[in-house]
């Protein structure tokens, strides 16, 4: 791979499809307001062994791809995966907001708060609901 190769791999965010024709976002840009994630890869770094980082595109912004290594964020987007999986969900019905807060020994670190949207909440409540009425019915 010659260097021409290589700097268009890096501006596309190493490959990944949903990142080809977008430049990299600043992640300060999300912070405080919802954003919701239509594609999401958890990705090794490449330059510190040992951490991951999350790649991802927001809803309303085709522009950009979104990158953050930040472990906090990155094990909270990894649970809110295995969660919207097991539940056979998507991103779609989160609202997300990422947020930059301090240690109580002053370090600044990121998080993110979830949120699902009213209408999917109202539709696990129903499915839930189901769920416990088959349970209950005698055999």
């Amino acid at each position: 791979m010659g260097i021409y190769e290589a700097v268009k791999k890096v501006n596309e965010g190493g490959g990944l499809e949903f990142t080809k024709n977008r430049e990299k976002g600043e992640f300060d840009t999300l912070l405080n307001r919802p954003v919701t994630i239509e594609n999401i890869a958890i990705l090794d770094s490449r330059f510190y062994e040992g951490k991951e980082n999350a790649v991802f595109t927001v809803e309303g912004d085709a522009a950009h791809f979104y990158r953050t290594g930040g472990e906090t964020v990155v094990a909270q987007l990894k649970d809110l995966q295995e969660g919207l999986d097991e539940d056979g969900l998507d991103w779609d019905v989160l609202t997300l907001t990422f947020q930059q807060v301090r240690s109580k020994q002053g370090r600044r670190y990121y998080v993110v708060k979830a949120q699902l949207k009213p209408e999917v909440e109202a539709q696990l409540a129903e499915r839930a609901s189901q769920e416990a009425e088959a349970e209950n019915i005698p055999l």
